[in-house]
């Protein structure tokens, strides 16, 4: 008996097993698409909650806090006045002052770092003050002259009541 046996054309399947692979490539390059662009969307929702910097929220009065401070500029401002006080003093006076506000308002511990490092962090107008009150704190006397403490106090006070 003899059995003939016929072969098929090697490219007879080829155009369904082409149109399969794509759809299957197609659909696997949507998927990776879709999980790449979730991950990205996450990821700035992340980076949108996060604030640049840690802040406590201000209080409700916060005109009182402004209020009470500037009393205690103008009180270092009329000890001076009064020499009660002499220049590095009341430079040291006011630069704790505004040290302890600005960590009222912000909740930043800035009573502890240097001039340097608070123009790094760049809060507000407090680097361009602690500049000018971080020579007549720890300079020597000859230094000192020619710094007029009540008009560093006026800015002091131009600051505080300007800050948001």
């Amino acid at each position: 008996m003899v059995t003939t046996v016929e072969l098929q054309n090697p490219m007879e399947y080829s155009l369904w097993v082409s149109i399969i692979a794509g759809l299957l490539i197609i659909l696997a390059a949507a998927f990776f698409l879709y999980f790449i662009i979730r991950l990205i969307l996450q990821k700035n929702k992340k980076a949108e909650k996060k604030p640049a910097v840690p802040v406590t929220p201000k209080p409700i009065a916060s005109y009182l806090v402004k209020d009470r401070y500037i009393r205690r500029v103008r009180d270092i401002k009329d000890q001076y006045k009064r020499k009660a006080i002499g220049i590095r003093e009341g430079y040291q006076e006011l630069s704790a002052v505004i040290r302890e506000f600005v960590h009222e308002e912000t909740g930043i511990n800035v009573e502890s770092l240097t001039a340097a490092e608070i123009k790094e962090r760049g809060i507000g107008n407090l680097s361009r003050l602690m500049e000018e009150y971080y020579v007549p704190e720890f300079a020597e006397n000859e230094k000192i002259r020619g710094k007029d403490l009540p008009r560093s106090c006026d800015t002091a006070e131009e600051v505080i009541r300007s800050w948001n």
